[in-house]
């Protein structure tokens, strides 16, 4: 009987430990404040293509111009930006998100928890580190009057037997990253 619920304690334990998710974002976004409420009557927005993206992360522009249009930044914002548009300013928008998820780690690790029959799982995390940067040309009468340049990084951190909601997990991930992403951008723009 005791052996019976030593065995069932030492499993519970295992199976607990096994399980686990976790979300970092730096800088994060409550860090943010918000100060900018249509400084601008107009802007118009323009995409300068990508060196690194993720399809994961969707049209990184569009989602800039929605936060823009959540913070108020203009009282009419034109993407894509034509020539005949009358913008007080003009932003060329670069985004690039890049995914580093540790493949070589990851592999020692499931290594080492094999070879030790899975009784050193609870003490290994599996992470995907996700970069995000954002570089913004301010425009005006055809002249570039500021650069602006921001990065946010995101890490996803799962345990083994979390590892099936990686993809769920990274949708959400990605969000938090490209908020705490524009409200940087954003307050700059404001400025």
């Amino acid at each position: 009987m005791k052996l019976n619920l030593l065995i069932i304690s030492i499993a519970a334990f295992l199976i607990i430990g096994c399980t686990g998710t976790e979300i970092k974002i730096r800088p994060e976004n409550a860090l943010i404040a918000q100060n900018v409420i249509e400084p601008y009557a107009s802007i118009g927005v323009k995409d300068v293509s990508s060196n690194t993206t993720l399809p994961q992360a969707g049209n990184m522009t569009e989602a800039f111009i929605t936060e823009m249009r959540k913070a108020r930044v203009a009282k009419e914002i034109y993407y894509p930006s034509r020539p005949d548009d009358k913008a007080d300013i003009v932003l060329e928008s670069q985004f690039n998100v890049a995914l580093d998820p540790h493949s070589g780690s990851a592999f020692a690790k499931s290594f080492f928890t094999g070879l030790t029959l899975f009784i050193i799982e609870p003490l290994f995390w599996y992470d995907f580190d996700y970069t995000l940067s954002g570089t913004v040309d301010v425009v005006k009468n055809g002249k570039v009057i500021k650069q602006l340049s921001a990065v946010t990084d995101a890490t996803l951190s799962v345990k083994w037997l979390s590892l099936g909601k990686v993809a769920s997990l990274e949708g959400e991930t990605l969000a938090q990253a490209k908020k705490s992403l524009f409200q940087q951008l954003i307050n700059d723009v404001g400025r």
